[in-house]
């Protein structure tokens, strides 16, 4: 496989987190990683980064997610802005359908890119 290309389908997909597994594509600036986010899956749960702002893109499915005191719908297509220190979370996908996503993550994850890369 391409070291510049990362299919939907066919691109290795590792444990990131306890709670989700993802395809991480790895920057110099940012660290982007597509989640699979499963219909029977729980919530994430509530978080937030010191280090890090977060961007996230709906590609497949939709999600309700809680960012702040805003829980947000969002469908293919939706872009959100998570800002450094803003509680987020409880993201789950809708309508018994799997969802797909892609955060992005700047200053780079590397405790995300080291767990993809074992």
């Amino acid at each position: 496989m391409s070291e510049f290309l990362f299919p939907l389908d066919g691109s290795p997909i590792h444990q990131i987190r306890p709670d989700l597994k993802g395809t991480v594509c790895e920057g110099e600036g940012v660290t982007l990683v597509r989640w699979d986010i499963p219909a029977d899956r729980s919530p994430t749960p509530i978080h937030s980064h010191t280090d890090h702002e977060q961007f996230t893109i709906i590609v497949t499915g939709s999600v309700e997610t809680t960012v702040g005191d805003q829980v947000l719908i969002l469908h293919p297509g939706d872009m959100c802005r998570i800002d450094r220190n803003v509680p987020h979370g409880k993201t789950r996908a809708l309508n018994g359908i799997n969802a797909v996503l892609i955060d992005v993550f700047s200053p780079p994850r590397d405790e995300y890119v080291a767990a993809a890369r074992g």
